[in-house]
């Protein structure tokens, strides 16, 4: 059985000053799969996907967010 395309979720964030912004970037980049990996748990799944997976996955579309915003890390 497929599973549906799942529905997005909209998180508002509001952050203090530009200077939030720009510091969240370059922790997002410098963050890598064995990061989110030493974390994660290996018995959690979500979908068929490992906790870690799924981690990843979200700080990579939070990269893209931020960079979207004008708030790429250099």
């Amino acid at each position: 059985m497929v599973e549906a395309d799942p529905v997005p979720i909209t998180i508002p964030v509001q952050l203090p000053s530009s200077d939030e912004a720009v510091a969240l970037a370059q922790y997002v980049k410098r963050i890598g799969y064995e990061d989110v990996n030493k974390f994660a748990s290996p018995c959690i799944t979500y979908g068929g996907r490992t906790e870690a997976d799924v981690m990843w996955s979200a700080v990579c579309v939070l990269q893209r967010q931020l960079a979207d915003a004008g708030f790429a890390p250099r």
